[in-house]
């Protein structure tokens, strides 16, 4: 994580010229309505990129991978002296040091970057120009089980804030397959418990409205009368911390999930399994396509397929048995 953040928790590199840089790129991908997220997991990769030219990783990387630490340009100061070596650093380090998959996400943040700085003519060449992007292995995200979802369920037992808030949220995601910030900033007022639903704002502010079941709405309601009792039931947001006046915030949500998941035996789980664990049942039953994307907020089809892996896999296990080739002779 970056140390140095805005107030609107951006990051931004720690040497004053790169951060100048950041800072009027990102005054741009708010006029273009760019949404927070996307904001922040841009900058983030710039961020990085800079702190690691700057600080003492980059040495370190490179006496590790016994590469030549030759470099006379200003890029740790300045990011239109970076070239294409930087960024080769920079990417090789994140695979190394995380995996191909963010270092993929960290290559298209900074490849934006310099974008920008081409357009505006800061940079006479793009140091990416030709730089294939790293290549990711293609994993199937887990599902969660209905067992591993009545143990994480049961884990929320109980009529305290803190249970029914999370019953609340965990349900939610499994019934809606909302994104992790589309959860985080819902408000009260898009609870509609009369239509069963929630009116989410997704990627560049674009609304829609998805419902949920009966145990779902319980949930809710439940939680919504424990809320009326909290120090900070004024506020709008509609999932609150604990203690305190301030909205639970999407990393507080990871948290609980974590933990939650830990108790009930399931390592590893986050907000996101439990988004692929909706698609993957809704297209595994065969659920119509179109209706997927709007329920999803997608609005490319090759989020079907990268979503739908799983289920097809199921399919063809499920239908490879069904036929029994192998003893057919």
């Amino acid at each position: 994580m970056p140390t140095n953040l805005t107030k609107q928790g951006l990051p931004r590199p720690v040497d004053d010229t790169w951060r100048s840089y950041v800072e009027e790129w990102d005054r741009s991908l708010r006029a273009a309505n760019r949404p927070h997220t996307t904001r922040y997991n841009y900058e983030l990769a710039v961020t990085q990129l800079a702190d690691f030219l700057g600080g003492s990783e980059l040495p370190e990387f490179l006496a590790k991978m016994d590469m030549s630490p030759d470099d006379d340009s200003d890029a740790a100061e300045d990011p239109t002296d970076v070239g294409r070596k930087h960024v080769e650093w920079f990417i090789a380090w994140m695979i190394d040091s995380r995996s191909a998959s963010t270092a993929l996400n960290k290559y298209k943040g900074v490849q934006q970057f310099f974008n920008y700085l081409l357009e505006c003519e800061e940079i006479d060449r793009h140091p990416m120009e030709k730089l294939s992007q790293p290549n990711t292995p293609d994993k199937l995200v887990p599902v969660v089980s209905d067992d591993e979802l009545t143990r994480l369920l049961a884990t929320c037992r109980g009529k305290g804030y803190r249970d029914r808030r999370d019953l609340a949220i965990i349900r939610l995601f499994l019934d809606t397959g909302a994104r992790l910030t589309e959860v985080a900033n819902l408000k009260v007022q898009d609870v509609d418990l009369r239509r069963d639903g929630i009116l989410v704002h997704g990627k560049g502010d674009r609304q829609r409205f998805i419902p949920f079941g009966e145990h779902t709405g319980q949930a809710i309601s439940r939680y919504l009368r424990t809320r009326s009792r909290h120090a900070a039931a004024d506020l709008p947001y509609l999932f609150l911390a604990e203690r305190g006046r301030e909205q639970l915030k999407p990393n507080g949500i990871k948290i609980m999930i974590r933990r939650r998941g830990n108790a009930a035996g399931i390592p590893h789980m986050h907000a996101h399994r439990l988004r692929h664990t909706l698609s993957h049942v809704w297209q595994r039953e065969q659920g119509n396509e179109s209706d997927l994307m709007a329920i999803m907020g997608w609005r490319s089809p090759e989020m079907l397929r990268r979503y739908g892996a799983s289920a097809a896999a199921e399919r063809a296990e499920n239908t490879h048995r069904t036929l029994n080739l192998g003893n057919r002779v």
